[in-house]
């Protein structure tokens, strides 16, 4: 221990209590759903596209 710790009286520790570990399992949880949802959601609409260019749906929209 040193003179200086003596002296300056150590900050005050955060009113703020740290997010619990089933908090921040819930938000990893929410993340990664939102993600997987994301994910299939561009997958179904890529599918769709493809099978619409395949298939010449779009031939009656451009007429």
């Amino acid at each position: 221990m040193n003179i200086a710790s003596l002296m300056n009286t150590p900050p005050p520790a955060d009113a703020t209590p740290r997010p619990g570990r089933i908090q921040v399992i819930r938000v990893q949880a929410t993340v990664l759903l939102q993600g997987t949802l994301s994910a299939m959601e561009d997958s179904v609409k890529a599918f769709r596209h493809m099978r619409d260019v395949l298939t010449g749906a779009y031939a009656q929209h451009r007429a």
